[in-house]
């Protein structure tokens, strides 16, 4: 589990074109990480992904706010969902709702994409991985991998964004006030830079997104001085303090909606 959470951080960094500074390399090292390490589809993540950064919690345009029926980050996105689910939904986050994700990605939306696109080189992996789980591995070592796996991973990727405010279609932030506004970082220390994969600077990875996310940590300094510098909050949190944020942000949207 943790090594398929290895393999997706550094196949989302690859994503942003920053392994190699060769998008077309960091292209095939993305889709050989992700589809043999977690049996998914790159082409899929960087559709999805990229719209992300494009509008950070912007409702419509940031298909990350795109959770029910699941769950809801968000008191106006969950007018849309089923109050007597979500009013549980901070207890299922982690690992039943997780787990769900990761099986319907890797079962369904991943495969699908790759088999629309027509991307050989992502079937190959896929159904590499495929043989490896169906000869090699049980059923149940399967689910505990999606279980396990797919925590760390959407846990991890929940912090920075999903209990900040969201935003109008109609309003048009620029993209310092993106990053500073609807962004959270996590205090970096060796365990949650390595914990993380130094997506814990998601102010300066969405203000460099092809920045190699190891000098994250050499920029954040500047990052801040220039947030003072222009009044804006340059807004960092402890990692168990982005986890009870996470979590009574959840309980509260789904107890209120």
């Amino acid at each position: 589990s943790i090594a398929n959470g290895r393999c997706g951080w550094l196949m989302h960094e690859a994503g942003h074109g920053s392994l190699t500074a060769v998008p077309y390399i960091d292209k095939i090292i993305q889709s050989i990480l992700f589809g043999l390490g977690n049996g998914m589809s790159g082409g899929y993540w960087n559709n999805q992904h990229n719209k992300h950064h494009a509008t950070p919690q912007k409702l419509n345009h940031d298909v990350d706010l795109n959770t029910l029926p699941l769950l809801a980050f968000n008191k106006r996105i969950a007018q849309k969902g089923n109050p007597r689910w979500l009013q549980f939904q901070s207890f299922l986050f982690v690992p039943v709702i997780t787990t769900i994700v990761t099986l319907v990605w890797a079962l369904y939306l991943h495969p699908r994409y790759m088999v629309r696109t027509r991307n050989i080189l992502e079937l190959f992996c896929y159904f590499i991985r495929l043989a490896f789980v169906w000869f090699y591995l049980s059923p149940l070592l399967f689910l505990l991998n999606a279980l396990f796996g797919g925590a760390y991973i959407f846990l991890n990727f929940a912090l920075s964004h999903t209990h900040k405010p969201v935003n109008d279609e109609q309003y048009f932030p620029n993209w310092v006030e993106y990053s500073a506004n609807y962004t959270t970082n996590i205090e970096p220390s060796m365990w949650c830079d390595w914990w993380m994969g130094y997506l814990n600077y998601q102010i300066e990875h969405h203000l460099f997104p092809s920045m190699p996310q190891f000098r994250q940590r050499e920029v954040s300094g500047r990052v801040r001085k220039l947030f003072e510098k222009h009044g804006l909050k340059y807004d960092v949190a402890s990692y168990w303090g982005a986890l009870c944020m996470t979590f009574k942000n959840l309980y509260t949207v789904g107890q209120n909606h």
